[in-house]
This record gives C-alpha cells, structure tokens and sequence, in this order.
C-alpha cells in the first residue's frame, strides 16, 4: 500500500495541500497520513508553559486534524484510509521518523504564494529538503488537483543520465496511473555548444529513457529558474520535476530549486539522488 504524508498546520496553504494530496491519494489507492507537530515556542518554555496549557494546545490541535480528516474522507467519499498523527517536538524530526516507518510515495507540503521562499528558507520545513530522501510535492496556494497528463523534467545534462534513471521506477508509476507524458528541459547559463554535441552523439540515455519516449529541450538564459518559467509561458505541463543537489555546482541546486517553487504556477516535486 502506496503511502502519502501531509505535513499540516492548519494554514489555509496546508489545507489545501492536503485536499491535492487526498485527491492524488484516491487516484493512487493510497493511505493519506496527516501528521502535525506541536512546536513549543522558546518563550513560552522561559515561561514556564504548565501541563493544563500544553494540554489545552493538543486538545486544541486534535479538533482541528479530526475535523480536516472528516473533510478529507467526505471529499473522497470514504474510498482511502486516513490517519492521523499529533506529535510534540521537532517537525523535521518527526515527519523524519514516520517516513522512515512508512517509505512515503511522496511527502506533500502547502506553500502560500510570494511567501514560499521564507517558508522553505525560514522554518523547519527548510530541513525536510535536505534530509529526507522521499519525493517532496510542494503545492501552490489555490492549486487544485488535476491529472498528470504533462510532466516537467527540469534537469542539467548530468541528470540526463543518473538523476532520471534513478528515478525511473516513480516516473513509470506516473505514466501508469496517469497515462503521463514527459518532457526534460535542461537550462545552461554558460557556453553550452560541447555539451550539445555530446547529448546528441551520446544515445545511451536514450536506451535508458526509452521506455518514457521524452523530448529534451536546452535552453540558454542567465538563470535557470527563468528558463523553466519561460518554458512553461510557451507550454503546458501539470507538474514539475527537479533534481536539487546537497553539493556541487550544478546550476539547479537547492537554493534555485527554492527560488523556481517560489514563482512556479504549477506543484513542483523535489527528487534526490
């Protein structure tokens, strides 16, 4: 059983992500675990935050998850299995130990407009990005579910040939349950005219891709995010594929997989090597 977590704090950003994922989940036959974490605040720890107090927020907190869950499953006319989960503590921590039970399909986060780059730069949802090895599905405000008929590859050359492969057993999922469609656009900023020559002489990612029968786009621009967005200005796409780096050069590492999330007008998966 495909298993699907939703980080939620009761945001309207986070509602929405979890109505996305509950409609991703039907599709899947997945389980949906909503999980949130009470996080105490160091001022409320200096003044001296009593058991009634605490008490008061969890109860405070399990009204809330159980009426979000009861909304879920009318919205999915009770076709998938939802649970809940309230946790004190650390949230990267903690959503951190339930994928390591579960090994999550995806972990889908909400995200609320301009202010994505602070909620993935400023909170510790920032963690999650750097520390889980799951697919990370970061959903737009107001963003509604809908078929995965065109996906996004957003990659550089090297990609081509290790990040896609090895997440080739997600991508056929994808094309199974949605009958997807891929495209891989690569952005260089620099001179790009030998690394050109080499993707078109080298057919090995070719036999390692043929199965997904994609079309490579390369596009020159000074910043990668600004090629991808050019691109999807041009041409439809349902979701966007990245492949961020914990190291090394390459010109979409994490900082700019942020930086492209914050602007984009579709959901943008995360998947790490």
């Amino acid at each position: 059983m495909k298993s699907i977590v939703v980080p939620v704090n009761f945001s309207a950003c986070a509602a929405n992500a979890a109505r996305y994922a509950a409609d991703l989940a039907l599709v899947l036959k997945a389980e949906l675990h909503l999980i949130h974490v009470i996080q105490i605040p160091a001022a409320s720890v200096e003044m001296n935050m009593t058991e009634y107090l605490y008490q008061e927020m969890v109860d405070s907190a399990n009204g809330s998850i159980q009426e979000l869950r009861v909304e879920l499953q009318r919205r999915t006319h009770g076709k998938i299995d939802i649970k809940t989960i309230l946790e004190g503590g650390s949230l990267s921590i903690k959503v951190k130990e339930l994928c390591g039970e579960l090994k999550p399909y995806a972990i889908i986060l909400g995200a609320s407009g301009p202010s994505l780059e602070k909620f993935l730069g400023g909170s510790p949802v920032a963690s999650l990005l750097h520390n889980l090895n799951y697919p990370i599905l970061v959903i737009p405000e107001n963003t509604a579910f809908r078929n995965l008929n065109q996906i996004l590859l957003a990659c550089d050359l090297d990609d081509i040939g290790s990040g896609i492969p090895h997440s080739l057993p997600l991508l056929k999922d994808l094309r199974k349950h949605f009958g997807s469609r891929f495209d891989i656009v690569t952005v260089e900023t620099k001179n790009v005219l030998a690394n050109e020559e080499t993707i078109f002489r080298n057919e090995t990612w070719k036999e390692q891709l043929k199965e997904l029968c994609p079309e490579i786009h390369l596009i020159r621009t000074p910043k990668v995010e600004e090629g991808i967005l050019e691109y999807l200005r041009h041409h439809e796409a349902d979701l966007v594929i990245v492949f961020p780096k914990k190291h090394g050069l390459f010109d979409f590492h994490v900082s700019q997989s942020r930086k492209f999330a914050k602007h984009s007008p579709i959901p943008v998966m995360s998947l790490h090597e």
